[in-house]
Formats: C-alpha cells, sequence, structure tokens
C-alpha cells in the first residue's frame, strides 16, 4: 500500500513540476470558433399571450395584463392582476406665473 502511495505521489510531484515550466513553443496560439447551435445571445420571440378574463372591478382598481417571462431556457407565463389606481395628487405648492 505504501509503495503504491510513493509511486502516485511521485508522479503527482512531476506533473506538477512539468506544469509549472514555461512553454516551449514561445508562443501560444489559441483558436475561436464560433458556435453554430441552437444558442443565441436574445431568446426568441413569446409565443401569443393566452386570453385572460378581466374580472369585475371597481373604478379605484386597474387592470394590469400578463405577460410572458424569459426563464431560463424558456418562457414562463405571468398572469395579469388588480392594482389599485394611485389618485393624482396637486403639486404641495402652486407656481404663480
Amino acid at each position: 500500500m505504501l509503495k503504491h502511495l510513493s509511486g502516485l505521489l511521485a508522479v503527482s510531484a512531476l506533473f506538477v513540476g512539468a506544469m509549472a515550466l514555461p512553454p516551449i513553443s514561445g508562443t501560444a496560439h489559441a483558436q475561436f470558433v464560433p458556435y453554430q447551435g441552437p444558442y443565441r445571445q436574445t431568446p426568441p420571440p413569446p409565443p401569443h399571450p393566452p386570453n385572460e378574463r378581466i374580472p369585475p372591478h371597481a373604478r379605484t382598481m386597474q387592470w394590469i395584463p400578463g405577460q410572458w417571462k424569459w426563464v431560463g431556457n424558456g418562457y414562463q407565463w405571468v398572469p395579469g392582476h388588480l392594482a389599485r389606481v394611485q389618485a393624482h395628487r396637486p403639486p404641495p405648492y402652486a407656481p404663480r406665473g
């Protein structure tokens, strides 16, 4: 067992020593190959939104329609919801002109 471990340690030390040496060729050349697969930088256009039933609501509420949200590698539907309408308040001062 000890003989096997010492041999493994020797091979590991030889590998680490070889990796620490500078490259022999002098210059390294990297090759860039553009990927031609299905991945895109921007997601594909979303599907058509499904028909949503707008519930009856008071004048103080406003319907916010649902939308598609990109999650990972596909779209997820975020359903619409009701939101309270913000009352318009005049500014605290009235400019004179």
